[in-house]
């Protein structure tokens, strides 16, 4: 019979071996997992308008506290992720180059793919676009008064017909944003961006009045593939594949991202508030699978041409191939060096 000592150490062994690996796959395994996705063609504005997107509620704009929903992140830090599959030919948007930032507000210029702006009311804003193939991520100037706008535009092209992984980080302890493609880091920015860029608890009454309020009724809202204002074609949407869409209110580090960015997570996992697989394969709802309870999501239309599903079943390059589970016990942060330091403090 093998003693307790050298049976423990043998647990260890393993676990530290296991702690070393890129990733940790359990369920599935290698098999690629996501059975649906959508696909937005942006067709921009109307008539009818405020079609072929998602439409994600972070507010209620309701005075008081309490009507925010998790996915309102921005109060700090924070960090979205997603898939993609795009042509250049379909977002004709133009950059800078890629390697790029500038002190303005000029990603929505792109083609449009998260829009958590504000029109009038509040600098309380930020949002990503696809412009020149390359992402571009920006935020305004909050309402402290303390920020620049800032916008950077990474080097890596992501329109190229084949899925990608993309996040997006503030940091809002050191001010940084950072772009990250299929799990590397693509650009980071200068220490521009400390302010709080979440909905305002007030809300921000729709006046149609830059004096007195908001131009729309969309500032509470996390628009996926389109302008959320449908301003106009200056500002064109997001045509292409998208799937496997997660929100967290922390600042994921490189290794984190590195470690989950092909993965299925933990809904529990510390920090997730919004994990929309989209999975639903039809209708108009898209729901969070995190344990945050965020809010169901509004599809627009969920028909044939307009934020339409697709099926893995039917083409395999129709969704994201992400798979299996990935062990957040290592992932988020206790490394092989933790249980080293583990075993020889633990009798």
């Amino acid at each position: 019979m093998q003693h307790p000592t050298a049976r423990r150490a043998s647990v260890l062994a393993s676990l530290i071996w296991l702690a070393s690996l890129p990733a940790l796959s359990v369920g599935p395994g290698a098999a690629q997992t996501s059975a649906h996705a959508l696909r937005f063609h942006g067709p921009g504005v109307g008539p009818p308008g405020q079609q072929d997107r998602i439409l994600l509620p972070v507010d209620d704009n309701q005075p008081g506290t309490g009507g925010n929903t998790p996915i309102d992140v921005g109060d700090g830090d924070f960090t979205i992720e997603w898939w993609m599959r795009g042509r250049l030919e379909d977002n004709q948007s133009t950059g800078l180059g890629g390697d790029v930032e500038s002190f303005d507000y000029s990603w929505i210029d792109g083609n449009i793919l998260l829009d958590r702006d504000v029109w009038c009311g509040t600098a309380r804003a930020f949002g990503v676009s696809i412009r020149g193939g390359r992402v571009a991520f920006g935020t305004d100037t909050g309402d402290g008064g303390g920020d620049f706008s800032n916008t950077i535009e990474g080097s890596e092209l992501v329109l190229d017909d084949t899925w990608h992984h993309v996040a997006v980080v503030r940091d809002a302890s050191d001010g940084r944003k950072r772009i990250y493609v299929d799990g590397q880091l693509d650009f980071t920015s200068s220490p521009t961006s400390f302010e709080d860029l979440s909905y305002p608890d007030a809300g921000v009454p729709v006046t149609g009045n830059c004096g007195t309020g908001q131009l729309t009724p969309y500032g509470w809202y996390l628009v996926v593939a389109a302008e959320k204002h449908d301003a106009g074609p200056a500002y064109p949407s997001y045509a292409g594949y998208f799937d496997e869409l997660r929100l967290w209110s922390t600042a994921r580090s490189a290794s984190q991202i590195a470690q989950t960015w092909d993965r299925l997570v933990e809904p529990s996992s510390p920090g997730l508030v919004g994990m929309y697989r989209l999975e639903e394969g039809s209708g108009v709802v898209v729901s969070d699978g995190s344990v945050a309870g965020s809010p169901d999501g509004d599809l627009r239309a969920g028909v044939a041409g307009n934020g339409e599903w697709v099926s893995a079943a039917v083409d395999p390059a129709n969704t994201a191939p992400i798979v299996g589970l990935v062990d957040l016990i290592f992932a988020d942060g206790f490394e092989a060096g933790d249980l080293a330091a583990w075993s020889a403090s633990t009798p």
